[in-house]
């Protein structure tokens, strides 16, 4: 039982410091936020008492020593500087390394002897610097504001969330939010990724304007408004007057006492009551915590190890089969009654597919809020500056598939600071601000996940890929070649552009890997670039791969399974037809699509002449091209199971599925079906 409660702590640790790493990349931000320092001092409290438990007295010591680190940062003893951010990210990264039970005594020593430089020496006096500094921060005086934020109605077009807005605004000492929502509320307003609400908020915090205009920072002026209210005597309905008109319609005087309703208790409390107080950090860090809503969350989800997951999983995947099986018996039987009790069981296998392949999905900013700190690290280590934006965190994805795309993205973030942001002083020659732009988007785009990398820097220099390309035989120095087509280059192996070999690129191993990866998980790889303008990568991923619905066709009686949301269209047309045009094109809705024969591809014996054809319209990531198959059999929800050692060296086919009569299906991957024939 003990052993149970020492892996849970293992996990939990896990998780607290991964948390903790996203708090510290915050604070070196926010220097001052409170209630970071609070979250990064219980974290450090809590791994300090459940070390003792378990028995890691290395992890007891060093998060002990950081514990007291924060404790003088919040009695205001020293003050958060870089170098404290830079020894602590280094001590979480030692902490995870002894949950991994590697052996860094020698680190752990170094680490802790540097740690001596932010001991307090007399606690009774605060050196100059720091007394100087407390002096202003108590001089700042706590602020009632009262904003309104009415988004433009298209502004998730633009990759932007409003709720981001709300909760960091939420996360701000003591505040009131009302939403006031349009024709359809906020939760359907998201759905249909249209935006009609507006928010009225009414906020009590030591921040002033400017800071809080940064929290808008991606926003219009016109999407915002902040007034500060100094006395209660300023409210009037001269605030907002279109605003309280359109919602409120009320005359002066009640309008004005509705505006200090909202605010009376903001104005009623003290400093001392706003501030998060020694008494109540130690009343948290025991466990009692009031805030109900916190509670909930965390009473509301539950921890689930993956292996449990893979098994409910496989069950899941075994029932799928047997009733298919059960359907197609049904299906010869004349008993009405059974096949009404078969038809149930299909519902309900569905319903029950569904919900275990929900509970596979994961947020892709678990995986895409750990980039933060390479960012920080590998911008320091190349004396750049780069501001990195995530959005779309919210957005899920089967945890295998994200767990393959991992090392794609990391290899597109390290590109796009080694290769593509300039440093501060180039971008400053060339009109740019200082600060590199890195955006990661993640969203919906049917029943896919797109995410998106695009960066503000030089762009992609394609007269030295073309110059690098003619160097190694690539091509000649004659060709004529499409910036297209010079793209697609930086994607085959071996090729590189620098010459030097570091610690961050130039070693030939790179985007030929990443598309390769996403090839994997039946994802796809875009790339558009201008000239000083920066590069976008677009990674197009299939949201889950357990269990996909297909469709079944025949090549020479070999049965063939495509992913069915991969289909546009199918038709008939005579091969006779097909075989007399001199190019490998089809007619399709008055345009010419290319074709592939899969008999032909696969060197098959040729059909009869005159036998009619079946053409499958493939629309793969806004790329059509057309397959010619003997048969069409129908729909099939495949089961993919993973192909043996005898397919090694056939990359066209995926996985395969179990079908009811017992015999293997394959399932044809059309993306390097297409990249392989097609584009080459």
């Amino acid at each position: 039982m003990m052993e149970e409660f020492a892996i849970s702590f293992i996990e939990e640790s896990r998780e607290l410091l991964h948390q903790l790493e996203h708090d510290l990349l915050t604070l070196e931000k926010s220097p001052r936020n409170k209630e970071i320092i609070n979250n990064v001092f219980r974290v450090m409290h809590t791994l300090k008492g459940s070390a003792r438990m378990f028995g890691f007295e290395n992890m007891e010591k060093l998060s002990h020593k950081f514990e007291g680190i924060f404790q003088n940062i919040r009695d205001g003893l020293i003050k958060v500087s870089s170098d404290i951010i830079d020894s602590t990210l280094k001590g979480k990264d030692l902490l995870l390394s002894i949950l991994d039970k590697k052996n860094i005594k020698k680190e752990e020593k170094s680490l802790l002897e540097s740690l001596k430089r932010f001991d307090i020496k007399n606690p009774d006096q605060k050196d100059q610097e720091t007394t100087s500094d407390s002096s202003v921060e108590q001089k700042l005086e706590v602020k009632i504001y009262a904003i309104l934020f009415i988004p433009d109605e298209q502004v998730f077009t633009r990759g932007l969330d409003p709720d981001k807005v709300i909760k960091e605004i939420n996360q701000l000492n003591d505040c009131k939010i009302i939403l006031h929502d349009g024709a359809l509320n906020w939760k359907k307003q998201k759905k249909e990724k249209i935006c009609q609400s507006t928010w009225e908020i009414y906020l009590r915090t030591s921040l002033n304007v400017t800071d809080l205009e940064t929290i808008f920072l991606f926003y219009d002026p016109e999407e915002y408004k902040i007034y500060e209210i100094t006395d209660k005597k300023e409210i009037s309905d001269q605030m907002f007057p279109e605003f309280y008109k359109k919602f409120y319609r009320k005359t002066d005087s009640s309008l004005s006492d509705h505006i200090k309703s909202q605010i009376t208790d903001l104005f009623g409390k003290s400093k001392e009551e706003n501030m998060n107080s020694k008494d109540a950090v130690e009343e948290s860090d025991s466990g009692n915590v009031s805030d109900e809503k916190v509670q909930k969350e965390l009473n509301s989800t539950i921890n689930v190890s993956s292996h449990k997951l893979d098994e409910l999983m496989n069950l899941v995947s075994e029932l799928v089969i047997s009733t298919a099986s059960l359907s197609a018996y049904a299906e010869r039987s004349l008993d009405h009654q059974f096949s009404n009790a078969i038809e149930n069981i299909q519902k309900l296998t569905k319903k029950f597919r569904n919900n275990a392949l929900d509970l596979r999905l994961i947020p892709v900013g678990t995986l895409l809020n750990r980039f933060n700190r390479h960012v920080r690290d590998l911008a320091k280590e190349l004396n750049k500056n780069v501001n990195l934006i995530i959005d779309g965190q919210d957005t899920e994805i089967d945890k295998t598939i994200l767990k393959s795309i991992e090392s794609p993205l990391l290899h597109i973030i390290r590109n796009a600071i080694d290769h593509g942001i300039e440093n501060s002083e180039e971008r400053i020659k060339k009109g740019k601000s200082k600060e590199g732009l890195l955006k990661i988007t993640a969203f919906y785009s049917g029943a896919n996940v797109v995410i998106q990398i695009q960066d503000d820097g030089a762009g992609i220099n394609l007269q030295r890929v073309k110059e690098c390309a003619i160097k190694k035989g690539y091509i000649q120095k004659d060709q004529q070649v499409t910036d297209q087509e010079l793209i697609n280059l930086i994607m085959e192996p071996g090729f590189t552009t620098n010459e030097n070999i570091s610690m961050v690129s130039g070693r030939g191993v790179g985007m030929d890997v990443v598309r390769k990866e996403l090839n994997a998980v039946s994802g796809s790889l875009e790339i558009e670039t201008e000239k000083d303008l920066g590069t976008y990568i677009t990674m197009k991923l299939p949201t889950t791969l357990s269990i996909i619905d297909t469709l079944l066709i025949e090549v020479h009686k070999t049965s063939i399974l495509i992913p069915l949301l991969e289909i546009e269209y199918c038709f008939k047309e005579n091969q006779l037809e097909i075989l007399k045009r001199d190019i490998n094109y089809i007619q399709y809705k008055n345009e010419l699509v290319p074709f592939i024969s899969l008999r032909n591809k696969f060197k098959l014996p040729s059909r009869s002449d005159g036998d009619e054809e079946m053409v499958i319209i493939i629309n793969k990531f806004d790329k059509k091209y057309a397959l010619l198959v003997d048969k069409i059999i129908g729909e099939h929800q495949a089961v993919i199971k993973p192909l043996g050692e005898l397919f090694l060296n056939q990359p066209y086919f995926s996985g395969g599925s179990i079908m009811v009569d017992g015999k293997l299906a394959l399932i044809l991957d059309t993306n390097y079906l297409f990249n392989q024939t097609v584009l080459n």
